[in-house]
């Protein structure tokens, strides 16, 4: 009886003259870096029709951060460091509005004062994520 001889074998080491082309992604991932909300939009771009349990209301979420002040802040404010919840997606802007609504003399300063998060100089515009710092550092003079 004659055995059957197999083709050499590719360098995958398989023994079949089929190449298959690898699978296609039709898009790609969302970056680590955009926000959920924003990123739930680029995943499923019609909304919550298409979203698990979407019969489910849904329910806003909240961020806690850390908020430091600082100089002339600080004693305005009345303590130099605080935790507080905000909505997702909230900016540093709306941060120190918020501060600002219930402390009217802070307002004042916001055209001097420059804003952290996590310890590096951050835009207004800046999204604040949970386990946030942000810090706010009014201008400092002397030598």
């Amino acid at each position: 009886m004659e055995s059957a001889k197999l083709p050499a074998p590719l360098p995958n080491g398989k023994h079949t003259a089929r190449w298959l082309p690898p699978a296609r992604v039709t898009s790609p991932p969302s970056p680590p870096w955009l926000p959920p909300a924003a990123r739930a939009r680029k995943e499923n771009p019609q909304g919550s029709a298409l979203r698990y349990n979407s019969s489910v209301a849904s329910v806003s979420q909240s961020v806690r951060v850390k908020v430091l002040f600082f100089g002339r802040l600080k004693d305005i404010v009345g303590h130099s460091e605080e935790s507080l919840d905000l909505a997702d997606a909230s900016t540093i802007e709306e941060l120190f509005a918020r501060y600002s609504k219930r402390l009217p003399e802070l307002a004042k300063y916001r055209s001097t004062v420059v804003a952290s998060r996590n310890q590096e100089f951050a835009a207004w515009d800046t999204v604040v994520y949970s386990g946030d710092e942000v810090a706010f550092l009014p201008p400092v003079s002397g030598g």
